[in-house]
Protein backbone atom coordinates (compact mmCIF):
# COMPACT_ATOMS: atom_id res chain seq x y z
CA UNK A 1 0.00 0.00 0.00
CA UNK A 2 0.89 3.62 -0.94
CA UNK A 3 0.44 6.67 1.07
CA UNK A 4 0.10 9.67 -0.66
CA UNK A 5 3.77 11.52 -0.15
CA UNK A 6 4.89 7.80 -1.81
CA UNK A 7 2.21 8.29 -5.05
CA UNK A 8 2.92 12.27 -5.04
CA UNK A 9 6.99 11.59 -5.13
CA UNK A 10 6.53 8.80 -7.46
CA UNK A 11 4.62 11.35 -9.92
CA UNK A 12 1.54 9.11 -9.92
CA UNK A 13 -0.51 11.70 -7.94
CA UNK A 14 -1.11 15.56 -8.26
CA UNK A 15 -1.61 17.74 -5.31
CA UNK A 16 -5.64 19.16 -6.58
CA UNK A 17 -5.95 22.76 -5.96
CA UNK A 18 -8.55 22.35 -2.75
CA UNK A 19 -8.79 25.04 -0.24
CA UNK A 20 -10.15 25.39 3.08
CA UNK A 21 -12.23 28.78 2.92
CA UNK A 22 -14.08 29.93 6.01
CA UNK A 23 -17.44 29.75 5.90
CA UNK A 24 -18.44 33.75 6.38
CA UNK A 25 -16.14 34.38 3.20
CA UNK A 26 -18.53 32.30 0.73
CA UNK A 27 -20.98 34.15 -0.77
CA UNK A 28 -24.50 33.97 -2.79
CA UNK A 29 -24.42 35.75 -6.31
CA UNK A 30 -27.85 37.35 -6.34
CA UNK A 31 -30.22 35.56 -9.15
CA UNK A 32 -27.86 32.87 -10.42
CA UNK A 33 -28.92 29.31 -8.63
CA UNK A 34 -31.64 27.35 -10.66
CA UNK A 35 -34.99 28.97 -9.09
CA UNK A 36 -36.95 26.60 -6.80
CA UNK A 37 -39.22 26.89 -3.69
CA UNK A 38 -38.25 27.34 -0.23
CA UNK A 39 -39.79 24.38 0.63
CA UNK A 40 -37.66 22.50 -1.82
CA UNK A 41 -34.44 23.81 -0.94
CA UNK A 42 -34.99 23.57 2.83
CA UNK A 43 -35.89 19.54 2.04
CA UNK A 44 -32.30 19.51 0.43
CA UNK A 45 -30.74 21.28 3.21
CA UNK A 46 -32.26 19.76 6.10
CA UNK A 47 -30.75 16.46 4.76
CA UNK A 48 -27.33 17.84 4.23
CA UNK A 49 -27.29 18.94 8.10
CA UNK A 50 -28.74 15.20 8.96
CA UNK A 51 -25.46 14.12 7.20
CA UNK A 52 -22.96 16.30 8.87
CA UNK A 53 -24.78 15.83 12.17
CA UNK A 54 -23.92 12.14 11.99
CA UNK A 55 -20.33 12.80 11.12
CA UNK A 56 -20.75 13.10 7.50
CA UNK A 57 -18.64 14.77 5.04
CA UNK A 58 -19.10 16.86 1.85
CA UNK A 59 -17.33 17.29 -1.50
CA UNK A 60 -15.81 20.48 -2.13
CA UNK A 61 -17.80 23.47 -3.29
CA UNK A 62 -16.99 24.95 -6.68
CA UNK A 63 -16.29 28.62 -5.42
CA UNK A 64 -14.78 31.57 -7.98
CA UNK A 65 -13.35 34.95 -6.75
CA UNK A 66 -15.17 38.07 -5.86
CA UNK A 67 -14.24 41.36 -6.20
CA UNK A 68 -15.33 42.66 -3.39
CA UNK A 69 -13.36 39.73 -1.35
CA UNK A 70 -13.99 35.99 -0.86
CA UNK A 71 -15.81 33.78 -2.96
CA UNK A 72 -18.78 33.12 -4.68
CA UNK A 73 -20.19 29.94 -4.47
CA UNK A 74 -20.83 28.23 -8.33
CA UNK A 75 -21.74 24.81 -7.32
CA UNK A 76 -22.89 23.95 -3.46
CA UNK A 77 -25.46 26.23 -2.29
CA UNK A 78 -27.40 23.97 -0.59
CA UNK A 79 -23.82 22.37 1.05
CA UNK A 80 -23.10 26.53 1.73
CA UNK A 81 -26.49 26.47 3.84
CA UNK A 82 -26.15 23.17 5.70
CA UNK A 83 -22.97 24.27 6.93
CA UNK A 84 -24.69 27.76 8.33
CA UNK A 85 -27.46 26.05 10.02
CA UNK A 86 -25.31 23.23 11.61
CA UNK A 87 -23.50 25.75 12.94
CA UNK A 88 -26.66 27.16 14.80
CA UNK A 89 -27.58 24.40 15.77
CA UNK A 90 -24.02 23.18 17.20
CA UNK A 91 -23.50 20.61 14.99
CA UNK A 92 -19.66 19.86 16.01
CA UNK A 93 -18.40 21.24 12.13
CA UNK A 94 -15.13 23.55 13.61
CA UNK A 95 -11.89 23.11 13.68
CA UNK A 96 -10.77 22.31 16.81
CA UNK A 97 -7.61 23.71 16.25
CA UNK A 98 -8.93 27.64 15.73
CA UNK A 99 -12.98 27.17 16.81
CA UNK A 100 -13.67 28.65 13.27
CA UNK A 101 -15.47 26.79 10.33
CA UNK A 102 -13.63 25.51 7.19
CA UNK A 103 -15.36 24.80 4.13
CA UNK A 104 -13.52 22.41 1.56
CA UNK A 105 -13.78 24.16 -2.01
CA UNK A 106 -12.28 24.30 -5.12
CA UNK A 107 -11.84 26.61 -7.79
CA UNK A 108 -14.12 26.64 -10.61
CA UNK A 109 -12.38 26.79 -14.28
CA UNK A 110 -14.42 28.02 -16.92
CA UNK A 111 -16.30 31.47 -18.27
CA UNK A 112 -19.58 33.51 -17.14
CA UNK A 113 -21.58 30.75 -19.83
CA UNK A 114 -19.40 27.95 -18.43
CA UNK A 115 -20.70 28.63 -14.65
CA UNK A 116 -24.33 28.76 -15.88
CA UNK A 117 -24.47 25.40 -17.98
CA UNK A 118 -22.30 24.10 -14.60
CA UNK A 119 -26.31 24.58 -12.93
CA UNK A 120 -27.77 22.66 -15.00
CA UNK A 121 -24.78 19.65 -15.20
CA UNK A 122 -24.18 19.04 -11.52
CA UNK A 123 -27.90 20.54 -9.50
CA UNK A 124 -26.01 18.85 -6.74
CA UNK A 125 -27.47 15.47 -7.32
CA UNK A 126 -31.01 17.25 -7.80
CA UNK A 127 -33.45 16.45 -10.62
CA UNK A 128 -33.99 19.93 -12.27
CA UNK A 129 -37.60 21.01 -13.33
CA UNK A 130 -38.33 21.40 -17.00
CA UNK A 131 -39.18 25.32 -15.92
CA UNK A 132 -35.88 25.46 -13.96
CA UNK A 133 -33.92 24.02 -16.81
CA UNK A 134 -35.59 26.23 -19.20
CA UNK A 135 -34.56 29.39 -16.99
CA UNK A 136 -30.72 28.11 -17.32
CA UNK A 137 -31.20 27.39 -21.32
CA UNK A 138 -32.13 31.10 -21.88
CA UNK A 139 -29.27 32.48 -20.03
CA UNK A 140 -26.78 30.29 -22.27
CA UNK A 141 -29.01 31.66 -25.46
CA UNK A 142 -28.42 34.93 -24.60
CA UNK A 143 -25.01 34.25 -24.82
CA UNK A 144 -24.77 33.14 -28.29
CA UNK A 145 -25.04 29.09 -27.89
CA UNK A 146 -27.76 27.93 -30.58
CA UNK A 147 -29.45 24.91 -29.82
CA UNK A 148 -27.04 22.67 -31.06
CA UNK A 149 -24.33 23.66 -28.77
CA UNK A 150 -26.81 23.59 -26.45
CA UNK A 151 -27.90 20.34 -27.19
CA UNK A 152 -24.14 18.88 -26.87
CA UNK A 153 -23.21 20.12 -23.87
CA UNK A 154 -26.35 19.00 -21.41
CA UNK A 155 -26.87 16.11 -23.77
CA UNK A 156 -29.88 16.45 -25.08
CA UNK A 157 -31.08 16.65 -28.65
CA UNK A 158 -31.91 20.21 -30.02
CA UNK A 159 -35.46 19.46 -30.36
CA UNK A 160 -35.51 18.74 -26.93
CA UNK A 161 -33.68 21.70 -26.34
CA UNK A 162 -36.21 23.74 -28.40
CA UNK A 163 -39.25 22.62 -26.21
CA UNK A 164 -37.65 24.00 -23.11
CA UNK A 165 -37.09 27.22 -24.62
CA UNK A 166 -40.23 27.68 -25.66
CA UNK A 167 -41.32 26.78 -22.18
CA UNK A 168 -39.07 29.44 -20.97
CA UNK A 169 -40.57 31.64 -23.37
CA UNK A 170 -43.76 31.75 -22.47
CA UNK A 171 -46.62 33.99 -20.65
CA UNK A 172 -45.86 34.01 -16.79
CA UNK A 173 -49.67 32.61 -16.57
CA UNK A 174 -48.35 29.51 -18.48
CA UNK A 175 -44.93 28.90 -16.12
CA UNK A 176 -47.33 29.40 -13.06
CA UNK A 177 -49.73 26.55 -14.11
CA UNK A 178 -46.63 24.65 -14.72
CA UNK A 179 -44.53 25.55 -11.07
CA UNK A 180 -47.99 24.93 -9.26
CA UNK A 181 -48.20 21.01 -10.78
CA UNK A 182 -51.39 21.79 -12.22
CA UNK A 183 -50.62 21.99 -15.55
CA UNK A 184 -47.70 19.55 -17.09
CA UNK A 185 -44.95 21.09 -19.03
CA UNK A 186 -45.24 19.01 -22.10
CA UNK A 187 -49.17 20.35 -22.56
CA UNK A 188 -48.16 23.79 -21.54
CA UNK A 189 -45.24 23.98 -24.19
CA UNK A 190 -47.55 22.50 -26.82
CA UNK A 191 -49.78 25.33 -25.81
CA UNK A 192 -47.43 28.09 -25.79
CA UNK A 193 -46.66 26.83 -29.36
CA UNK A 194 -50.18 26.43 -30.59
CA UNK A 195 -51.54 29.59 -28.91
CA UNK A 196 -49.07 31.82 -28.30
CA UNK A 197 -50.55 34.67 -25.89
CA UNK A 198 -53.84 32.75 -25.51
CA UNK A 199 -52.11 29.86 -24.39
CA UNK A 200 -52.89 30.78 -20.95
CA UNK A 201 -56.48 30.82 -21.50
CA UNK A 202 -57.05 28.07 -23.21
CA UNK A 203 -54.82 26.06 -20.72
CA UNK A 204 -57.26 27.61 -17.74
CA UNK A 205 -60.26 26.33 -19.27
CA UNK A 206 -58.98 22.74 -20.18
CA UNK A 207 -57.98 22.70 -16.57
CA UNK A 208 -61.30 23.85 -15.42
CA UNK A 209 -62.52 20.50 -17.11
CA UNK A 210 -60.25 18.70 -15.71
CA UNK A 211 -61.08 19.87 -12.44
CA UNK A 212 -64.85 19.10 -12.74
CA UNK A 213 -64.30 15.66 -13.22
CA UNK A 214 -62.49 15.44 -10.15
CA UNK A 215 -59.00 15.93 -12.05
CA UNK A 216 -56.26 17.57 -10.32
CA UNK A 217 -53.72 17.92 -13.10
CA UNK A 218 -53.56 18.88 -16.78
CA UNK A 219 -51.37 15.86 -18.99
CA UNK A 220 -50.99 15.03 -22.23
CA UNK A 221 -54.09 12.47 -21.91
CA UNK A 222 -56.32 14.74 -20.69
CA UNK A 223 -55.65 18.10 -22.84
CA UNK A 224 -55.79 15.20 -26.41
CA UNK A 225 -58.79 15.10 -28.27
CA UNK A 226 -61.23 13.73 -26.24
CA UNK A 227 -61.64 9.83 -27.46
CA UNK A 228 -65.63 9.29 -29.47
CA UNK A 229 -67.65 7.15 -27.79
CA UNK A 230 -69.08 3.65 -29.32
CA UNK A 231 -72.41 5.24 -29.08
CA UNK A 232 -71.56 8.38 -31.26
CA UNK A 233 -69.55 6.75 -33.71
CA UNK A 234 -72.49 4.21 -34.08
CA UNK A 235 -75.06 7.43 -34.87
CA UNK A 236 -71.89 8.92 -37.36
CA UNK A 237 -72.12 5.97 -39.25
CA UNK A 238 -75.94 5.68 -39.14
CA UNK A 239 -75.96 9.23 -40.51
CA UNK A 240 -73.14 8.69 -43.32
CA UNK A 241 -75.58 5.13 -44.63
CA UNK A 242 -78.34 6.94 -44.56
CA UNK A 243 -76.96 9.62 -46.82
CA UNK A 244 -75.56 7.18 -49.35
CA UNK A 245 -78.82 5.33 -49.30
CA UNK A 246 -80.91 8.39 -50.06
CA UNK A 247 -78.00 9.46 -52.65
CA UNK A 248 -78.15 12.81 -50.77
CA UNK A 249 -75.84 15.31 -49.88
CA UNK A 250 -75.35 18.47 -47.40
CA UNK A 251 -75.23 22.11 -48.10
CA UNK A 252 -73.76 24.84 -46.29
CA UNK A 253 -74.65 28.66 -47.06
CA UNK A 254 -77.63 30.69 -47.71
CA UNK A 255 -81.08 29.98 -49.30
CA UNK A 256 -82.63 32.14 -51.89
CA UNK A 257 -86.11 31.18 -50.03
CA UNK A 258 -84.41 33.06 -47.00
CA UNK A 259 -83.52 36.48 -45.82
CA UNK A 260 -80.04 36.64 -46.72
CA UNK A 261 -78.52 37.69 -43.59
CA UNK A 262 -75.81 36.19 -41.80
CA UNK A 263 -78.85 34.77 -39.19
CA UNK A 264 -80.06 32.51 -42.09
CA UNK A 265 -76.44 30.80 -42.77
CA UNK A 266 -76.79 27.21 -42.51
CA UNK A 267 -77.04 23.23 -43.43
CA UNK A 268 -79.37 21.72 -45.20
CA UNK A 269 -79.88 18.35 -47.12
CA UNK A 270 -80.50 17.88 -50.77
CA UNK A 271 -80.88 15.45 -53.46
CA UNK A 272 -79.19 16.39 -56.63
CA UNK A 273 -80.68 13.11 -58.72
CA UNK A 274 -84.27 15.04 -58.23
CA UNK A 275 -83.71 18.52 -57.20
CA UNK A 276 -85.31 18.20 -54.17
CA UNK A 277 -84.13 20.44 -51.32
CA UNK A 278 -84.71 20.58 -47.71
CA UNK A 279 -86.61 23.34 -46.26
CA UNK A 280 -84.95 25.61 -43.37
CA UNK A 281 -82.04 25.81 -42.33
CA UNK A 282 -79.76 24.04 -39.69
CA UNK A 283 -76.62 24.77 -37.49
CA UNK A 284 -74.61 21.44 -38.43
CA UNK A 285 -74.63 19.04 -40.53
CA UNK A 286 -76.09 16.42 -37.35
CA UNK A 287 -78.89 18.06 -37.13
CA UNK A 288 -79.75 18.82 -40.69
CA UNK A 289 -79.55 14.99 -41.35
CA UNK A 290 -81.33 13.92 -38.30
CA UNK A 291 -84.15 16.55 -39.07
CA UNK A 292 -84.62 14.98 -43.19
CA UNK A 293 -84.54 11.54 -41.26
CA UNK A 294 -87.94 12.22 -40.13
CA UNK A 295 -89.44 12.66 -43.26
CA UNK A 296 -89.99 11.28 -46.28
CA UNK A 297 -87.63 12.29 -49.60
CA UNK A 298 -91.62 13.07 -51.10
CA UNK A 299 -92.12 15.63 -48.41
CA UNK A 300 -88.88 17.22 -48.08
Amino acid sequence: MSSNRQLLEAGTAKRADLVKVLLEELHLEPDFNAPESAEEFDSRVEGIVAHLAGGGTLPPLEVRDRAEGGKFVVDGHARREAYARAVARGVPVHDPKDGRVYVLTIPFVGNDADRHLRIITSAEGRTLSPLQTATILKRLRAFGWGLDDIAKRINRTPERVRQLLELGDANSDVQAMVKSGEVSATVATAAARKHGEQAGAVLAEQLAEVKAQGGKKLTPSKAGPKKPKASDIAEERERLDWLIDQRAMVARGKKDDLVGDESTTGYWVFWPDDGKVQPGLFQDPRAAIDAAKKKEPEHV
